[in-house]
Formats: structure tokens, C-alpha cells, sequence
């Protein structure tokens, strides 16, 4: 994992897996007011999705105060702000299989295709969108409810695993993963609106850690195509050039 493209896959797995658990508490457990079924499809059945990102890893330096990520079923980009300023800003494109990030106060560019770049990490997990695979996942993971909770204000139901299968397939070796996840949901609507994780790790000998909180949903935003489309600025210089 010296290669730096190595290591910035582990951190996208650990990233994507935050984003996986957005989607991933769904079974259909008779005991809650919330039917996790449905659930699942009104997550299946949003056409846009906005959320803030507040997160600290030891393994991606200066990441910012918080992030923005905005998602369509083909589609996702993430603004990073730092006091105010919008510093980074990432694409993926899973038509294309392809992810672009533009780092603006140095204004570099880096661009990859998914696949042997990456050591195939969206390959392995190129189904996230698909509920149906979700189901699976978390069906395959113990979990626990949580009861009912006001959470930001609204009264939720929240799920909770602490098992690492959650994560699925990983880029690389990753020993001693530890996983705590929750999700809540907001009882009436049966959205989520706050999910948790604290994942750590180690891969060859370097200890690796994430702490995020989601929050801010906004379901079924129309996102205008134009924003959510790659684009590099014609003053941005390649990373690959450097």
C-alpha cells in the first residue's frame, strides 16, 4: 500500500462504505413501527440526494470542516469546504466508470479510470446503487434495532451493527476491522435522516481510522445534470504532470 493510488482506494472503500450504509440497514423485521421494506424503496425510488458529511480519518490529510455530497442514480460529486471556501470537489461517474477530483486552492486535477487504477474497489463494488444487492448485504450482517429516539428533532428508529461483513469486498488487506454503524430514520416519513460510523482498521502495519456523521437529507432533489457533470477547469494542471 505504498502506492499513493493504493492508499487513496482503502480510504474510498472506507468512504464508499459510509456512503454503502446510507442504504445498507434495510430487512423487513416485524417487531418495528418502521417497516425496513419500505425503507428500501423509497430509497431505491429517489431520484436525487443531498446530504453534509462531517468526517476525520487518519489516512486522508486536511480534509475540511465538512462536505457536501450530491447523488443520482449514475452520479455522485462531493464538495469539500474549509472556513467557508469550497477546496476540493470529486466526481464519480459510474456509466463511465470513471473519477475525477479537482484539488482548487493548488488548482490540480486528478483523473482515473475506475478498474486496475484503484485496484478495482467500484469493479468489486459497482452494484451500491441497487438496493436489491443491499438487501442482501445487511441480511448477511448481524444487526440490532434500536428503538425509537428524537434524533435532530425528529423522532426516529434506528438500526445498529457492529459486524465488519458489512463492509463487503475491501481494495486490500485490511486486519483487526472493527465496524460501528448506525441509522436512523424518521418514524413517520421512513427516510433516514442521520447515519454514524466509526470504522478502524490496519493495513500493513499502518493503523487507519474514520469517524463520520451524515446528516441534512434532502430526498428526491431534482440535481441539474450540468452540476453533477464532470468538468475540468481549463487553468487546472494533471497531478500526473507533476
Amino acid at each position: 500500500m505504498k502506492n499513493p493510488i493504493a492508499k487513496l482506494a482503502v480510504a474510498a472503500a472506507i468512504v464508499a462504505a459510509v456512503v454503502l450504509g446510507l442504504f445498507e440497514f434495510v430487512s423487513n423485521d416485524g417487531g418495528s413501527g418502521v417497516v425496513w421494506a419500505e425503507v428500501a424503496e423509497k430509497v431505491r425510488a429517489t431520484s436525487g440526494l443531498v446530504l453534509r458529511c462531517t468526517e476525520s480519518s487518519s489516512f486522508v490529510p486536511d480534509e475540511g470542516d465538512y462536505a457536501m455530497k450530491y447523488f443520482t442514480p449514475t452520479r455522485a460529486r462531493t464538495d469539500s469546504y474549509k472556513d467557508g471556501e469550497i477546496v476540493r470537489t470529486f466526481y464519480d461517474d459510474l456509466e463511465t466508470m470513471t473519477f475525477l477530483g479537482l484539488f482548487h486552492p493548488r488548482k490540480h486535477y486528478l483523473k482515473r479510470q475506475h478498474g486496475g487504477g484503484i485496484e478495482g474497489f467500484l469493479e468489486q463494488q459497482e452494484d451500491w446503487t441497487n438496493p436489491r444487492y443491499l438487501v442482501g448485504q445487511i441480511l448477511s450482517a448481524e444487526h440490532r434495532e434500536l428503538g425509537r429516539q428524537t434524533i435532530d428533532g425528529v423522532l426516529c428508529e434506528g438500526l445498529e451493527t457492529t459486524d465488519p461483513a458489512v463492509m463487503g469486498p475491501m481494495p486490500g488487506e485490511v486486519e483487526r476491522l472493527e465496524v460501528e454503524m448506525r441509522l436512523w430514520v424518521d418514524a413517520g416519513t421512513g427516510y433516514p435522516v442521520r447515519f454514524e460510523a466509526k470504522i478502524s482498521g490496519e493495513a500493513e502495519g499502518q493503523a487507519l481510522a474514520s469517524e463520520c456523521v451524515m446528516d441534512q437529507f434532502q430526498w428526491d432533489v431534482e440535481l441539474d445534470p450540468e452540476f453533477m457533470k464532470a468538468s475540468i477547469p481549463a487553468d487546472y494542471v494533471s497531478m500526473d504532470s507533476l
